[in-house]
Protein backbone atom coordinates (compact mmCIF):
# COMPACT_ATOMS: atom_id res chain seq x y z
CA UNK A 1 0.00 0.00 0.00
CA UNK A 2 1.42 3.47 -0.68
CA UNK A 3 2.30 5.64 1.93
CA UNK A 4 0.02 8.79 1.79
CA UNK A 5 1.63 12.13 2.80
CA UNK A 6 -0.41 14.46 5.20
CA UNK A 7 0.00 17.30 2.59
CA UNK A 8 -1.19 14.65 -0.10
CA UNK A 9 -4.59 14.06 2.44
CA UNK A 10 -5.09 17.88 2.97
CA UNK A 11 -4.82 18.10 -0.74
CA UNK A 12 -7.53 15.75 -1.35
CA UNK A 13 -5.30 13.25 -3.38
CA UNK A 14 -5.71 10.36 -0.22
CA UNK A 15 -9.23 10.20 -1.53
CA UNK A 16 -8.80 7.88 -4.10
CA UNK A 17 -5.53 6.45 -2.84
CA UNK A 18 -7.61 5.36 0.15
CA UNK A 19 -10.34 3.62 -1.85
CA UNK A 20 -13.15 5.66 -0.23
CA UNK A 21 -15.00 6.61 -3.48
CA UNK A 22 -15.38 10.21 -2.70
CA UNK A 23 -16.49 11.98 -5.59
CA UNK A 24 -14.77 15.16 -6.61
CA UNK A 25 -17.17 17.45 -5.52
CA UNK A 26 -16.52 16.62 -1.73
CA UNK A 27 -12.94 16.51 -2.75
CA UNK A 28 -13.21 20.19 -3.90
CA UNK A 29 -14.83 21.14 -0.58
CA UNK A 30 -12.45 19.95 1.37
CA UNK A 31 -10.41 22.40 -0.52
CA UNK A 32 -13.17 24.98 -0.41
CA UNK A 33 -15.97 24.20 2.03
CA UNK A 34 -17.61 27.25 0.70
CA UNK A 35 -17.99 25.75 -2.41
CA UNK A 36 -20.03 22.31 -1.20
CA UNK A 37 -23.39 21.96 -3.18
CA UNK A 38 -25.93 20.73 -1.05
CA UNK A 39 -27.71 18.16 -2.52
CA UNK A 40 -31.33 18.68 -3.22
CA UNK A 41 -31.44 22.60 -2.27
CA UNK A 42 -33.55 24.33 -4.70
CA UNK A 43 -32.61 27.75 -6.07
CA UNK A 44 -33.34 30.75 -3.86
CA UNK A 45 -32.90 28.98 -0.32
CA UNK A 46 -29.69 29.36 1.86
CA UNK A 47 -27.43 26.77 2.29
CA UNK A 48 -29.82 25.00 4.34
CA UNK A 49 -32.60 24.81 2.29
CA UNK A 50 -34.50 27.30 4.02
CA UNK A 51 -36.61 30.34 2.13
CA UNK A 52 -37.28 33.59 4.21
CA UNK A 53 -41.38 32.89 3.68
CA UNK A 54 -41.43 29.78 4.58
CA UNK A 55 -39.89 30.96 7.78
CA UNK A 56 -41.96 33.69 8.32
CA UNK A 57 -45.24 31.65 7.79
CA UNK A 58 -43.85 29.00 10.41
CA UNK A 59 -43.19 31.71 12.94
CA UNK A 60 -46.62 33.10 12.68
CA UNK A 61 -48.36 29.86 12.35
CA UNK A 62 -50.86 29.41 15.93
CA UNK A 63 -51.16 26.93 17.67
CA UNK A 64 -54.23 24.65 17.96
CA UNK A 65 -57.34 26.69 19.66
CA UNK A 66 -60.40 25.25 21.43
CA UNK A 67 -63.25 26.66 23.19
CA UNK A 68 -64.33 26.14 26.43
CA UNK A 69 -67.07 26.66 28.90
CA UNK A 70 -67.12 26.89 32.79
CA UNK A 71 -69.59 26.06 35.34
CA UNK A 72 -69.41 27.09 39.09
CA UNK A 73 -68.83 24.99 41.59
CA UNK A 74 -68.78 26.82 45.07
CA UNK A 75 -67.78 30.28 46.94
CA UNK A 76 -64.15 29.72 48.78
CA UNK A 77 -64.59 31.62 52.30
CA UNK A 78 -64.38 35.01 52.11
CA UNK A 79 -61.80 37.02 50.87
CA UNK A 80 -59.60 37.08 47.16
CA UNK A 81 -59.07 33.50 46.25
CA UNK A 82 -56.17 33.96 43.78
CA UNK A 83 -54.10 30.29 43.78
CA UNK A 84 -55.65 27.03 43.53
CA UNK A 85 -53.98 23.62 43.69
CA UNK A 86 -55.24 20.11 44.10
CA UNK A 87 -54.44 17.86 47.52
CA UNK A 88 -51.99 14.88 46.62
CA UNK A 89 -54.48 12.75 49.19
CA UNK A 90 -57.55 13.76 46.91
CA UNK A 91 -59.09 15.33 49.78
CA UNK A 92 -60.17 18.54 47.59
CA UNK A 93 -58.33 21.62 46.86
CA UNK A 94 -56.11 23.73 48.43
CA UNK A 95 -57.36 27.42 47.76
CA UNK A 96 -54.90 30.41 48.88
CA UNK A 97 -55.79 34.12 49.63
CA UNK A 98 -53.94 37.61 48.47
CA UNK A 99 -54.40 40.49 51.03
CA UNK A 100 -53.51 43.94 50.58
CA UNK A 101 -53.88 45.00 54.05
CA UNK A 102 -51.16 43.39 55.61
CA UNK A 103 -52.78 40.96 57.32
CA UNK A 104 -52.49 37.31 57.79
CA UNK A 105 -53.36 35.20 54.45
CA UNK A 106 -55.10 31.90 54.75
CA UNK A 107 -54.37 29.23 52.56
CA UNK A 108 -58.22 26.74 52.73
CA UNK A 109 -58.12 23.18 51.90
CA UNK A 110 -61.93 22.50 50.97
CA UNK A 111 -63.31 19.04 49.83
CA UNK A 112 -64.59 19.38 46.16
CA UNK A 113 -68.18 20.98 47.20
CA UNK A 114 -66.83 23.20 49.00
CA UNK A 115 -66.81 22.24 52.57
CA UNK A 116 -63.84 23.86 54.60
CA UNK A 117 -61.46 20.92 56.30
CA UNK A 118 -58.42 22.90 57.03
CA UNK A 119 -56.95 26.35 57.33
CA UNK A 120 -53.41 27.29 57.30
CA UNK A 121 -51.96 31.00 57.63
CA UNK A 122 -48.86 31.81 55.96
CA UNK A 123 -46.46 35.05 55.86
CA UNK A 124 -47.23 35.95 51.95
CA UNK A 125 -48.15 39.68 50.93
CA UNK A 126 -50.59 39.40 48.94
CA UNK A 127 -50.19 35.91 47.85
CA UNK A 128 -50.11 35.54 43.65
CA UNK A 129 -48.79 31.67 43.35
CA UNK A 130 -49.16 28.55 45.29
CA UNK A 131 -48.80 25.21 44.96
CA UNK A 132 -48.29 21.95 47.28
CA UNK A 133 -45.58 19.30 47.53
CA UNK A 134 -43.46 17.28 49.62
CA UNK A 135 -46.13 18.00 52.62
CA UNK A 136 -45.72 21.86 52.43
CA UNK A 137 -47.62 24.59 50.68
CA UNK A 138 -45.08 26.29 48.85
CA UNK A 139 -46.70 30.37 47.82
CA UNK A 140 -45.23 33.99 45.83
CA UNK A 141 -46.42 37.22 46.41
CA UNK A 142 -46.71 40.70 45.15
CA UNK A 143 -45.41 42.64 48.33
CA UNK A 144 -45.94 45.82 46.20
CA UNK A 145 -49.65 45.64 46.04
CA UNK A 146 -49.80 45.75 49.69
CA UNK A 147 -51.43 49.01 51.22
CA UNK A 148 -47.83 50.80 52.63
CA UNK A 149 -45.51 48.15 51.62
CA UNK A 150 -41.95 48.43 52.89
CA UNK A 151 -39.45 48.74 50.52
CA UNK A 152 -38.62 46.59 49.07
CA UNK A 153 -41.26 45.24 49.19
CA UNK A 154 -42.26 41.41 50.42
CA UNK A 155 -41.30 39.57 47.91
CA UNK A 156 -40.18 35.26 47.33
CA UNK A 157 -40.77 32.18 47.88
CA UNK A 158 -42.43 31.08 51.21
CA UNK A 159 -42.42 27.51 52.35
CA UNK A 160 -44.79 26.46 55.23
CA UNK A 161 -45.41 23.15 56.71
CA UNK A 162 -48.56 21.79 56.49
CA UNK A 163 -48.80 19.49 59.58
CA UNK A 164 -47.26 22.14 61.84
CA UNK A 165 -48.28 25.23 60.55
CA UNK A 166 -45.05 26.88 60.38
CA UNK A 167 -42.83 28.77 57.91
CA UNK A 168 -39.77 26.28 56.60
CA UNK A 169 -38.12 28.71 54.54
CA UNK A 170 -38.24 32.49 52.69
CA UNK A 171 -36.22 32.69 49.50
CA UNK A 172 -36.01 34.90 46.86
CA UNK A 173 -36.28 34.05 42.88
CA UNK A 174 -33.04 33.32 41.05
CA UNK A 175 -31.21 36.12 39.27
CA UNK A 176 -32.36 39.19 40.72
CA UNK A 177 -31.61 41.27 43.67
CA UNK A 178 -30.69 39.47 46.96
CA UNK A 179 -33.17 41.07 49.03
CA UNK A 180 -36.08 41.44 46.19
CA UNK A 181 -36.16 38.47 43.17
CA UNK A 182 -39.43 40.13 42.44
CA UNK A 183 -42.71 38.54 42.24
CA UNK A 184 -44.72 35.17 40.56
CA UNK A 185 -48.12 34.67 39.29
CA UNK A 186 -48.12 31.12 39.24
CA UNK A 187 -46.41 27.83 41.31
CA UNK A 188 -46.86 24.26 40.06
CA UNK A 189 -45.08 21.13 41.47
CA UNK A 190 -43.63 18.23 39.46
CA UNK A 191 -42.47 15.15 41.00
CA UNK A 192 -40.18 17.19 43.61
CA UNK A 193 -39.39 19.85 41.45
CA UNK A 194 -40.59 23.65 41.77
CA UNK A 195 -42.21 25.16 38.42
CA UNK A 196 -43.07 28.94 38.93
CA UNK A 197 -43.05 32.09 36.56
CA UNK A 198 -40.78 34.84 37.02
CA UNK A 199 -42.67 38.10 36.47
CA UNK A 200 -39.87 40.27 36.77
CA UNK A 201 -37.82 38.05 33.94
CA UNK A 202 -41.07 36.99 32.13
CA UNK A 203 -40.46 32.95 32.03
CA UNK A 204 -40.99 29.98 33.40
CA UNK A 205 -38.39 28.30 35.60
CA UNK A 206 -37.86 25.01 37.05
CA UNK A 207 -36.10 24.77 40.35
CA UNK A 208 -34.77 22.25 42.54
CA UNK A 209 -36.56 23.24 45.99
CA UNK A 210 -33.96 21.48 48.32
CA UNK A 211 -30.27 23.47 46.25
CA UNK A 212 -32.50 26.62 45.34
CA UNK A 213 -30.59 25.41 41.90
CA UNK A 214 -32.51 26.56 37.96
CA UNK A 215 -32.41 23.39 36.26
CA UNK A 216 -34.27 24.63 33.20
CA UNK A 217 -36.66 27.83 32.31
CA UNK A 218 -38.44 29.47 28.92
CA UNK A 219 -39.79 32.52 28.38
CA UNK A 220 -43.66 32.63 28.71
CA UNK A 221 -46.21 33.07 25.83
CA UNK A 222 -45.94 36.23 23.51
CA UNK A 223 -49.33 35.02 21.42
CA UNK A 224 -50.98 38.34 21.24
CA UNK A 225 -54.37 36.55 22.80
CA UNK A 226 -52.84 36.64 26.30
CA UNK A 227 -50.75 39.78 25.98
CA UNK A 228 -52.62 41.97 28.68
CA UNK A 229 -52.23 39.14 31.44
CA UNK A 230 -50.21 36.27 31.86
CA UNK A 231 -50.84 34.64 35.45
CA UNK A 232 -51.82 31.03 37.63
CA UNK A 233 -49.28 27.79 36.26
CA UNK A 234 -50.05 23.86 36.79
CA UNK A 235 -48.31 20.95 35.84
CA UNK A 236 -50.01 18.14 33.71
CA UNK A 237 -48.15 15.07 32.84
CA UNK A 238 -45.42 16.55 30.65
CA UNK A 239 -46.93 19.84 30.05
CA UNK A 240 -47.38 23.40 32.01
CA UNK A 241 -51.19 25.50 31.58
CA UNK A 242 -50.99 28.73 32.13
CA UNK A 243 -53.49 31.28 32.62
CA UNK A 244 -53.77 34.11 30.25
CA UNK A 245 -56.18 36.54 28.86
CA UNK A 246 -56.69 39.60 26.72
CA UNK A 247 -58.64 43.07 27.17
CA UNK A 248 -59.82 44.15 23.99
CA UNK A 249 -58.52 47.72 23.16
CA UNK A 250 -61.00 50.76 23.79
CA UNK A 251 -62.94 48.57 27.31
CA UNK A 252 -61.95 48.89 30.85
CA UNK A 253 -63.88 46.35 32.74
CA UNK A 254 -64.36 42.66 32.64
CA UNK A 255 -67.02 42.98 29.34
CA UNK A 256 -64.17 43.39 27.31
CA UNK A 257 -61.95 40.58 28.79
CA UNK A 258 -61.20 36.72 27.22
CA UNK A 259 -59.67 34.62 29.68
CA UNK A 260 -57.58 31.74 28.29
CA UNK A 261 -55.14 29.19 29.00
CA UNK A 262 -52.02 27.89 26.98
CA UNK A 263 -50.04 24.69 27.22
CA UNK A 264 -46.83 24.28 26.68
CA UNK A 265 -44.13 21.29 26.49
CA UNK A 266 -42.26 21.45 29.27
CA UNK A 267 -39.10 19.58 26.85
CA UNK A 268 -39.05 22.80 24.31
CA UNK A 269 -41.08 25.66 25.76
CA UNK A 270 -43.51 25.39 22.82
CA UNK A 271 -46.81 26.33 23.10
CA UNK A 272 -48.88 23.33 22.01
CA UNK A 273 -52.74 24.26 22.23
CA UNK A 274 -54.39 27.35 23.76
CA UNK A 275 -58.15 27.60 25.02
CA UNK A 276 -59.96 30.54 25.33
CA UNK A 277 -63.03 31.10 27.36
CA UNK A 278 -66.02 33.24 26.54
CA UNK A 279 -65.71 36.73 26.83
CA UNK A 280 -67.29 39.08 29.26
CA UNK A 281 -68.44 36.63 32.00
CA UNK A 282 -65.12 35.09 33.54
CA UNK A 283 -62.04 35.91 34.64
CA UNK A 284 -59.52 33.37 36.14
CA UNK A 285 -56.42 33.92 38.01
CA UNK A 286 -55.25 30.36 38.39
CA UNK A 287 -55.70 26.36 37.26
CA UNK A 288 -55.39 22.75 39.12
CA UNK A 289 -55.62 20.16 37.35
CA UNK A 290 -57.62 17.03 39.39
CA UNK A 291 -58.74 13.16 37.24
CA UNK A 292 -57.82 14.90 33.76
CA UNK A 293 -60.29 18.32 34.27
CA UNK A 294 -59.28 21.59 34.32
CA UNK A 295 -60.19 23.77 37.36
CA UNK A 296 -59.78 27.55 37.97
CA UNK A 297 -60.46 29.95 40.87
CA UNK A 298 -61.14 33.79 40.38
CA UNK A 299 -59.84 36.19 42.99
CA UNK A 300 -62.50 39.15 41.70
CA UNK A 301 -59.58 41.30 42.47
CA UNK A 302 -58.57 41.98 38.88
CA UNK A 303 -56.27 44.72 38.40
CA UNK A 304 -57.69 48.36 37.11
CA UNK A 305 -61.43 46.96 37.28
CA UNK A 306 -64.17 48.80 39.00
CA UNK A 307 -65.24 47.17 42.55
CA UNK A 308 -68.67 49.42 42.13
CA UNK A 309 -70.77 46.32 40.70
CA UNK A 310 -73.89 45.64 43.29
CA UNK A 311 -74.42 42.21 41.61
CA UNK A 312 -70.64 40.88 42.17
CA UNK A 313 -70.67 41.33 45.73
CA UNK A 314 -70.68 38.69 48.16
CA UNK A 315 -71.77 39.04 52.19
CA UNK A 316 -68.55 39.03 53.97
CA UNK A 317 -66.66 39.42 50.64
CA UNK A 318 -64.58 42.21 50.25
CA UNK A 319 -65.48 44.31 47.29
CA UNK A 320 -65.38 41.74 43.63
CA UNK A 321 -65.10 43.16 40.29
CA UNK A 322 -66.19 40.07 37.98
CA UNK A 323 -68.60 37.43 37.57
CA UNK A 324 -67.18 34.84 38.58
CA UNK A 325 -64.96 36.28 41.60
CA UNK A 326 -64.67 34.43 44.37
CA UNK A 327 -65.40 31.62 42.73
CA UNK A 328 -64.22 27.66 42.00
CA UNK A 329 -65.23 26.63 38.89
CA UNK A 330 -64.88 23.44 36.71
CA UNK A 331 -63.58 24.43 32.66
CA UNK A 332 -64.89 21.90 30.20
CA UNK A 333 -63.74 21.40 26.60
CA UNK A 334 -66.50 21.76 23.53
Amino acid sequence: MKLVSKREFLAGGSLGALGLGVGSALAAALKNPAEVAVVGRKPGTDALGRTLKAMQEASTQPPPNRLAKFTKLFLTPPGYPNAIATDPEGRGFWVAEQRHDGRKEAVWLLDFKGKLLDTIYQNTKDCTGMTIGDGCIWSACEGAAEFNHPDPPIDGVFQTDIKSGQQVSRRQIPFGPANDGGSSHGMAWENGKLWLAADRMGCLMKIDPNTWQVEYMFRETRLPQFATRVHGIEYDNGYIWQVGGLQKPGTYDYRGYTAGLVKYDIKTGQVVETITLPQGIVDMHDVAVHNGELYGVDAGEHPGWSIDIPQFQHKAFPPENSPTGGYVFRIDLV
